[in-house]
This record gives structure tokens, C-alpha cells and sequence, in this order.
């Protein structure tokens, strides 16, 4: 995994920053790359990368540039690639099948390869966690496209003044250091995250005027102009559920296409670890993994209150029965403390966290590379594809039951599993402000139709696409992010496309629901429950759901006693509700979190948090 970045003149213009400015942004993503750093320039473009060395560590510098002389090549394409192709020894010799030749044993280099010969046609038959920028010279196009489930950022802007150009990169932070870039807060996807706290709103980001390149997302941009033209589409979207199979047959299923996968997520040139969570999903892929090992090694976080808790507890059980050379991190460390921690992730993010548990992830992440190791195996994704949060579960199959259609759903939703629901945004925002995030729309509108794009608002079935569609992204962006931020390549084997389609194939039954009619119980993620009740302890098949323990709302409030921060909230915030939480954050903990988030953020960046 690295980061990769662009900038791009349209017309007869170079780029706007010059060179050691350019590998000043270059180099504000080495954590994501601290093992090699290159750039590839001409009159119009520059392209960095930074490089974490996982396949053929001593070869595959980028960027790459293919030479093409047969028809069909099109003349020189220059790439950059971030991540980890996960089927290139099965493309690569399609590739040479073509006359292409390699180099190194690089996946990068495959994926140049691919997009070089085949262009576009190629993301169709990629495989794994990726976002590659591909641009061809002669004709002024580029070319921006991401993994199915976001597991890999990309973002991308159009500069302001008079010279246009357009600018990408790994991360938010580093574009905030373009000086051609605004940094102008969008009113939109600030109310969704104080909603849902996830940082984008479809291709929309916290930053009003930047982009991300959507899950499964592709930007064309054209730059021979004096303005960029561009096009974004989708080249993946998730497979519609057809819910044929179910009992062994169910089980067999998902069992192979979860083993195939892992199998897959395990090549490395470097070592590979494993997270557990104490859950049953990565105690799933860990018991699966661990015989392909003589030494295995796993880490898990200790709880953020510093007390003996039950994840640790199912973890340490779990390791003892694999055999691994298990270390516990503690999230509150003596050298840093948690919301010491929380200021610097958001100061090198270039923008707010997500969910508390990113805080507890870096640590981990930092005990892992300060281990000597580069790539860990974790459970995420399992949740989303098999139905595994409870509570959701139940407000959907409630909500299902009246099939109240797309848009009515999506808002009974909101108003339900929100941190501050769409309906009570009046009561904290300033008056301002709430006309400027319109009332929502956007995030109603996205929540309907990701259900709707699953079948139907009286199909339980449809609420599990929009947790793939919507949640899953939002949760894989945030483990890369955290990982990345110590250096650390973080791989969820359930996110996979395979996985996935085997997922679809399996009836609802199979994966939750009322375990009897009329019964209050509820069943989740059944089918991978049966599929290894046979191989772990059944402390873990049957424990059910829980969030790590963090506790969040202390860190939230010592975070809104800081003068500068709160200076930063009133621009948003009307004064009584900014008063109520300032008086007890600790009675108000689902506002404490993201708006503690915001006002560090503001400080952090200098993003005022004014509505114009």
C-alpha cells in the first residue's frame, strides 16, 4: 500500500507548484510510503508516489511508465498504484499471453500492464483493494479508479484562480497543502457527518469542491483544454441477491469463497499478522490461516478504559488455541494519551475521525510496525455482506415490515441510528446552518437509494445493500486510514468481490432473522456461525456483536474544555445547544464525539466551520 498523487495543467500550462513544492505534498504521505518515494513529469503533468514495499520489496519503483508500439497500445501511459492486486500472477500471464513483458514481480507492475493494454477493460478483471491513476501523454487523459468497497482513498480536486488545473491524492490533508486549493467546508456532508460521522457524502468530501473517486468508481479527465473535462461513472457495483442457496449448500459456499480469499489477501513478501477482535470474524480467518504457518503472530487492542474487558478476554482465548505469539496493546499508553493521539491523527488526516475505535486501531497499528511488520489480516466486511449488527438489524426488519418505501425508510432510518438524527439538527445548529445543509436531502436521498438499488423497502434483504453500498466504505476508509498512519497495510479478506457474490447467492434465512415466529430472538450472520462452529470454541460462535469498549465521552469532553476549539464550533453550533453539551458532554455523548471531532479539525486545518 502507498500513496499516490497528481497534478495536472490543462492547456498549454505546467503545473502551478514547483518541484520541491511538488515533492513537499509528495512526501506530507510518507507514513503511507516509507520505504521509496518517486516522480514522473513533463511539461503538463507530475505524478508522485511513496512507496510501503510489500510485493518484490526491492524492485516495482513508481511511477511506471509503459512504452507501447503495438496497435492497440496507444503510445506511453504513465501509472501510479496504491494497494494490492490480489489476482496479478492469473493477469500477468494473460498480459504476456499479449506480448507484454515485466520487469520485476510486482503486482504495480501488472496493473500498469493491464491498464496500459487494456484501459478501462481492465478494472473489470482487477481483484483486490486498489486506487490507480493512469494518464497517457499524447492525448492528455487521465484516468482515476478505485476498489469495489473503498478500502483505498482517492481524492481529487479542481484548483481555483485563473490557471486551472486538477490535483489528486491519497489523502484530504495533503491536497489542503495545494495552495490553489480552497479551504471552504462543505455545509452538506458536514450535517451527514454529524449523522452518520462518515467524512464523504457520496463523491462528496468534508472540503466543499473536492471529490472522492466513489467505491467501485471511475473519473476520465480530459486536461488538453483550458478547463478539465470530466466524466465519473461506476465500473462495479455490488451483485443483486438471487438468495438460491441455503442450509449446507449455503454453507459450502460461503466456507470456499472466504477461504479462497484469504488465500488470496496472504500474499506478501513480508510478513503477514493477524488483528483479533475477540469476535467471530477474525477468529474465522485466523483459525483458517494459521496452518499455513510454522510461527503466526497476533495483536489485539486492550480497552480504551484500561479495564479488564471482554474482547481482550475472547482474544487471548483465541490466540491460546491457535498458538500465536500474542501481544495485547493498551490504547491508553503512559508516552501518549488518548486524546493526545486523537489530535495528532486528525492533524495528519487533514480531517475529523470517524468512529472512536480509529484511535484504538492506530495504536494497534503502531504495536504492529513497531514489531517489524507491515501487513495484518483483519475481519472487516463480514458485519455488512452477512448481517451482523443487531440493533440495525432489528430497526430494518421493523421498518421492513410496513414497506414504507425507498425515501420514507431511508428517513425513519436516519432519524433512528443517527448521532444527531436529521430531525433534531435545528435544535443544534445555528439557523444558518441548517438552511445551508438542505435539510438533509442529499443523505436521505443517498440512503434511498442504495436500499432502493437493493430491491425493495419492504425487503430486509435491501438494508444489508445499503450497509455495503454506504456503511462498509465509510468502515474500511477508516481502518485504512488508522493503519496507514504507522505504516501499516491493513487487508480485509471478507471485503472481497467473491466474497461478496457468495453472499448474494445465500437466501436471507441463512444469515438473520427471528430464530422462531413470534420469538424476540434474534440470528445474525447465521451461516458463518454454522460454517465454523465446528472449529472454534463456542465462546466465540456464539458471542454476540459488541463495539469495542472506548470511552469516548470522557476524551470528548476534556476535548471541549480547549478555548480554541470551542471558538471553532460557534460559527455552527446555536449557543444554548453549544452551551447544554459544553455544561455535561458526558450526558450528551452521541453530539460530544463528532462535534469535539469538528472543532479539533477546524483547529487542526484552519477550515472555519462558517456557513459561507
Amino acid at each position: 500500500m502507498c500513496g499516490i498523487i497528481g497534478i495536472l495543467a490543462c492547456g498549454r500550462n505546467s503545473p502551478s507548484v514547483d518541484p520541491s513544492g511538488r515533492r513537499r505534498l509528495r512526501d506530507a504521505m510518507a507514513h503511507r510510503g516509507p520505504d521509496d518515494a518517486g516522480e514522473w513529469n513533463d511539461a503538463h503533468a507530475w505524478f508522485g508516489h511513496r512507496r510501503l514495499a510489500i510485493m518484490d520489496p526491492g524492485h516495482g519503483r513508481e511511477p511506471i511508465v509503459r512504452n507501447g508500439t503495438r496497435d492497440g497500445a496507444g503510445g506511453r501511459t504513465v501509472v501510479v498504484f496504491n494497494g494490492e492486486l490480489l489476482n496479478h500472477l492469473e493477469l500477468r500471464t494473460a498480459l504476456e499471453a499479449e506480448g507484454e513483458h515485466f520487469e520485476t514481480s510486482c503486482d504495480a507492475e501488472t496493473a500498469a500492464a493491464a491498464v496500459h493494454l487494456w484501459g478501462t477493460r481492465a478494472l473489470d478483471r482487477f481483484r483486490g483493494m486498489f486506487a490507480i491513476a493512469w494518464y497517457r501523454p499524447e492525448d492528455r487523459a487521465l484516468h482515476l479508479a478505485r476498489d469495489p468497497f473503498g478500502v483505498i482513498p482517492l481524492h481529487w480536486t479542481v484548483t481555483s484562480g485563473e490557471s486551472k488545473e486538477l490535483v489528486f491524492a491519497s489523502e484530504l490533508g495533503t491536497l489542503l497543502q495545494h495552495p490553489a486549493v480552497r479551504r471552504r467546508v462543505d455545509p452538506v456532508t458536514l450535517s451527514g457527518y454529524l449523522s452518520t460521522i462518515r467524512v464523504t457524502l457520496g463523491e462528496r468530501t468534508m472540503i466543499d469542491g473536492v471529490r472522492t473517486v466513489r467505491p467501485g468508481g471511475l473519473v476520465r479527465v480530459g486536461t488538453g483544454g483550458s478547463h478539465p473535462e470530466i466524466t465519473a461513472t461506476r465500473w462495479w457495483t455490488p451483485p443483486p441477491a438471487t438468495g438460491e442457496l441455503t442450509g449446507e449448500a449455503a454453507i459450502e459456499c460461503l466456507h470456499a469463497a472466504v477461504s479462497e480469499s484469504l488465500e488470496a489477501h496472504l500474499q506478501s513478501d513480508v510478513e503477514v499478522c493477524g488483528l483479533l477482535s475477540g469476535g467471530l470474524d477474525s477468529a474465522s480467518l485466523l483459525t483458517l490461516a494459521r496452518p499455513r504457518y510454522a510461527a503466526f503472530r497476533t495483536f489485539t487492542a486492550m480497552g480504551g478504559d484500561g479495564e479488564e474487558d471482554p474482547d481482550r478476554a475472547a482474544a487471548a482465548l483465541m490466540a491460546s488455541r491457535l498458538g500465536t505469539e500474542h501481544v495485547e496493546v493498551e490504547v491508553r499508553s503512559a508516552l501518549e494519551s488518548p486524546t493526545a493521539r486523537w489530535r495528532r491523527m486528525v492533524r495528519a488526516l487533514g480531517m475529523p475521525l470517524g468512529t472512536p475505535n480509529e484511535i484504538a486501531i492506530n495504536a494497534l497499528a503502531e504495536a504492529v510496525r513497531g514489531a517489524g511488520v507491515k501487513v495484518a489480516i483483519g475481519g472487516e466486511g463480514a458485519d455488512e455482506l452477512l448481517g451482523g449488527y443487531e440493533p440495525i438489524l432489528r430497526l430494518v426488519l421493523a421498518i421492513a415490515e410496513t414497506d414504507p418505501g425507498p425515501e420514507a425508510a431511508a428517513a425513519m432510518l436516519l432519524e433512528s441510528a443517527s448521532w444527531i438524527s436529521p430531525g433534531r439538527k435545528s435544535m443544534f445548529l445555528r439557523e444558518d446552518w441548517v438552511e445551508a445543509t438542505r435539510h438533509d436531502v442529499a443523505l436521505i436521498d443517498e440512503t434511498a437509494a442504495a436500499i432502493e438499488c437493493g430491491g425493495s423497502s419492504g425487503d430486509p434483504r435491501s438494508y444489508l445493500h445499503w450497509l455495503q453500498m454506504v456503511n462498509l466504505p465509510g468502515l474500511l476508509g477508516r481502518l485504512n486510514a488508522a493503519c496507514m498512519l504507522a505504516s501499516v497495510e491493513a487487508r480485509p479478506p471478507f471485503a472481497d468481490r467473491r466474497v461478496a457474490d457468495a453472499a448474494a447467492r445465500i437466501a436471507t434465512k441463512e444469515l438473520f432473522g427471528w430464530s422462531d415466529e413470534g420469538s424476540d430472538v434474534l440470528r445474525t450472520k447465521t451461516v458463518l456461525r454454522s460454517g465454523f462452529r465446528s472449529s472454534l470454541p463456542a465462546a466465540i460462535i456464539e458471542r454476540p456483536k459488541a463495539s469495542f469498549p472506548m470511552p469516548f465521552a470522557p476524551w470528548a469532553a476534556e476535548l471541549l474544555q480547549d478555548a480554541a476549539i470551542q471558538t471553532a464550533l460557534e460559527p455552527l453550533l446555536e449557543p444554548n445547544a453549544m452551551a447544554a453539551v459544553l455544561e455535561d458532554p458526558g450526558s450528551h455523548p452521541l453530539q460530544a464525539w463528532p462535534l469535539a471531532n469538528l472543532g479539533l479539525w477546524s483547529v487542526e486545518t484552519g477550515v472555519s466551520l462558517a456557513s459561507t
